[in-house]
Formats: C-alpha cells, structure tokens, sequence
C-alpha cells in the first residue's frame, strides 16, 4: 500500500487528532517534510500545514520521522507548547516506539538488545554506518516467528537515531527484506517497499501524567506478502 495523496488526501488515515495532536498511520511512499523550503514534493508535513504547529518551517509540528519507505504511527502538534512537551518525552527517552520487520535469515538469539554507534557516512551522505565514534543507538527485538528464509521481528527502540532498525539489522547480517539502501539484495516478487512497519507508539499528550497508546495494523501490502512466504 502506498500513500492515496489524491488532492492531498490523507485523512483517512488519521488515527485521532484533537486541539493539540494529530495522529497519522502513515502509508508507506509519502515522506514527512521536505529536504528544504524550496522543496515543493507533496509531503505529511505539506498536507496537514495549515493545522501544525510553526507552520512557516519545512518540518511544521513534525515531532518525529518515518522513513518515506516506512508505514506506521507518527505523532505531530497543532500548538507549539504541545511540540515541546512531544519532543522533550522524546529526548528523555519516555516514549515507547515498537515496530515489526520482516529480516533475511534467522538471529542467533530469539531476542537480544542491540547497542551500536551510528553516525553518518562520510562516503555516501544518505547512508548511515556503524561507526565508533557515531552515537550509540539502543533497540530491543524479539523473534515473532521464522519462515524458510526470514525471520518476522518486533522491535522496542530506545533512541531515534536516523534509520536505527536498518543500520543495525544491516550491520548483524539480517537487513530488512525489501531494504533498497541497506539491504544488499534484490527485493522479492510480491514486495514493493522494505518491510518495517511502526505498529505502536505511547506517550502523554497535554501534560497528562498517563500515556496514551496508539496503533496501527500492518497495512495490507505487508500482510499480502506475509501470504506468500515459505514457512
């Protein structure tokens, strides 16, 4: 499933929205903001502009990204104090963020934390890479389940370093199927996208001092996919 961005249509996708948030199941081919201001590709951020937060910035009330490739929940703030208060749970590391991704070959462990340093490549600037003097990166994971040649995994991520999930499961020798940056492989018939899905997100809105949880299904594509795979 790819975004439906007819006319700039993304409502169905709105998961909750109230004064200060706006809650996005984002399909998988639309990206959060543009590269700059002169960049005039449709994206979330371009969509919902009017309602965000500092809405003159090519980033608006985006409090946090999804890869362009990636589908899932993804938070943004209609009022700048909500923008703050997202972002600080965020650098504090209060948020929980699961995902699910489908991983050539099966892991030694069937479930293990990763802790690598990421930084970006000096060779190819669109590119992340395990580097020692990169910032270090934090992901739990456990196996769901393993087919002939992959594994299905869930993933709790506790830092947001720039395509965390990718580089890490890249650099173990298990990239996500489908990954054309990180991969290394052909992706399968059947798959139009890397499978990466971010399937939770929980955290306070308004100040509260309870956590709201939201959610969203794997999209259709992916369950189609899951469909076809050798067991």
């Amino acid at each position: 499933m790819t975004a439906d961005i007819t006319g700039g249509k993304l409502d169905k996708y709105v998961i909750y929205e109230d004064g200060r948030v706006i809650v996005l199941n984002k399909p998988a081919g639309i990206s959060m903001h543009g590269k700059n201001p002169q960049d005039e590709a449709e994206t979330v951020e371009s969509i919902f502009r009017s309602k965000l937060a500092k809405n003159d910035s090519t980033r608006g009330g985006i409090v946090h990204r999804l890869d362009k490739d990636t589908s899932g929940v993804v938070i943004m703030a209609k009022t700048e104090p909500e923008l703050e208060f997202l972002q600080s749970q965020f650098a504090n590391r209060e948020v929980d963020k699961k995902y699910v991704a489908l991983v050539w070959g099966h892991l030694k462990h069937p479930r293990a934390r990763i802790e690598l340093p990421i930084k970006r490549s000096t060779k190819a600037p669109n590119r992340m890479s395990i580097d020692a003097n990169g910032k270090m990166s934090i992901s739990d994971y456990e196996v769901i389940s393993e087919y002939l040649n992959f594994s299905l995994l869930r993933f709790t991520i506790h830092t947001g370093r720039t395509h965390q999930i990718r580089v890490q499961l890249a650099h173990m020798g298990h990239p996500v199927v489908g990954d054309r940056l990180y991969g290394g492989r052909p992706t399968p018939k059947g798959l139009s996208r890397q499978f990466l899905h971010a399937e939770l997100l929980a955290l306070k809105l308004g100040e509260s001092e309870e956590r709201t949880t939201f959610r969203a299904p794997l999209p259709d594509d992916l369950k189609n996919y899951m469909d076809t795979i050798d067991a």
